[in-house]
């Protein structure tokens, strides 16, 4: 089937092929929904047309119309509302249209030669066959191959029911019956290219909101990384400590900040360059980022030469083993710092760890930021808990 519609031009690329099927759905239910309940009405409203013109045929098309067709089509907008609809809904079209198609080509069939206006019936199935392409969400081939189907079982019907083989060419039932497949045909491949265009017309829209999309998704992300270090930067954080903070009210659970400064940063670039400076920044950024363990754990240049860690479900305990591997993988980098007392660049760490009652956390990083203050004021390279 995908080879088929490659070759149409009616694929929008085969990792997109299914969500451009649930997009399709989504399109159209409302519409195909409407679509069915005016099937109901006018397969029921119709039937006073039989009154006048098949009053011989009546009884028959009446079971046709009301026993058996009005019933399927209340059966079939019932299942629309279901789970197993949207998974399966070019099935259940097509199967729903061809019972519908086969219900017109019945009527037809059931009627007899000397009926005042049999020869109308015809116009059912040609509303049939455009709503096909149009209002009951069937994809082009789809719609395309069920049509064809339909107007083969019409062109059968009333050629071989109603023995239109025996008429000569002048008789004026032969000539309704060619008439009336005549304008079959015409609805076929004119709803065909109408269908043709519509559905391509969707694959463009599909295509062009997921190029948007993701776009958008690069440019989101991108406004989220601080651009020097590539961790995320303090708007990251900001919407980051919301959600956790949310999330561990809800929960109940502990959560943890780590508030970090690196020593004497300053006294740094005053040695070494500003050049130097972004270097050290983008090596402390990435050790800390190499020091975290889970999926969750969240680190962000919080400003200058500062960062914050987040630890979402850990203790006061767990969050002193998080900072002895946080010094352990700076010291690892061991970058020359010659107003360092140690000889290289260190960190400053202050902690705070809450077990939300509410919505407000400000006084919690207000804690950690205290308690990062005294680290550095104990000379650094230590972590301190607020």
């Amino acid at each position: 089937m995908y080879g088929l519609k490659k070759r149409l031009n009616l694929h929008p690329g085969a990792e997109s092929e299914e969500e451009f099927g649930h997009y399709f759905v989504g399109k159209h239910l409302s519409i195909l929904r409407f679509g069915i309940m005016v099937s109901i009405f006018l397969f029921a409203l119709l039937g006073i047309d039989d009154i006048w013109a098949a009053p011989v045929s009546k009884h028959e098309t009446w079971g046709i119309r009301y026993g058996l067709m009005v019933p399927f089509l209340l059966l079939s907008y019932g299942v629309t509302y279901t789970a197993m609809f949207r998974r399966h809904q070019q099935t259940v079209m097509v199967i729903v249209q061809l019972v519908s198609g086969s219900g017109s080509i019945a009527i037809i069939a059931v009627l007899h030669p000397e009926e005042p206006a049999s020869y109308f019936y015809f116009a059912g199935l040609m509303l049939i066959l455009f709503a096909n392409f149009t209002m009951f969400g069937l994809r082009w081939i789809q719609a395309t191959a069920v049509s064809a189907l339909l107007a083969a079982g019409h062109a059968a019907a009333v050629f071989f029911a109603h023995n239109s083989s025996h008429f000569d060419v002048t008789h004026v039932l032969y000539l309704s019956h060619i008439n009336g497949n005549l304008y079959v045909l015409s609805t076929l491949f004119g709803s065909a290219v109408v269908g043709y265009v519509m559905e391509r017309y969707k694959i463009v829209e599909f295509v062009q909101r997921k190029e948007l999309e993701r776009k958008n998704e690069v440019m989101e992300r991108l406004s989220y990384k601080d651009g020097l270090t590539g961790v995320s930067n303090r708007r990251a954080f900001d919407a980051r400590i919301a959600e956790e903070w949310s999330l561990a009210l809800k929960n109940g659970r502990s959560l943890s900040l780590i508030m970090i400064d690196i020593d004497l940063f300053k006294p740094y670039n005053d040695a070494y360059g500003h050049l130097k400076g972004d270097d050290c920044l983008i090596a402390v950024a990435s050790a800390l980022q190499s020091g975290l363990k889970r999926s969750r754990d969240f680190v962000a240049r919080y400003g200058g030469e500062e960062f914050a860690v987040i630890l979402p479900g850990v203790d006061e305990d767990g969050v002193r083993g998080y900072c002895a591997a946080l010094h352990e993988a700076v010291n690892r980098l061991g970058l020359e710092h010659p107003a360092s007392r140690v000889g290289h660049v260190t960190i400053s760490a202050g902690v705070a760890t809450a077990r939300p009652q509410n919505d407000q956390y400000r006084p919690w990083l207000e804690a950690a930021d205290r308690a990062l203050y005294e680290s550095k004021s104990k000379g650094g390279n230590c972590t301190m808990v607020g």
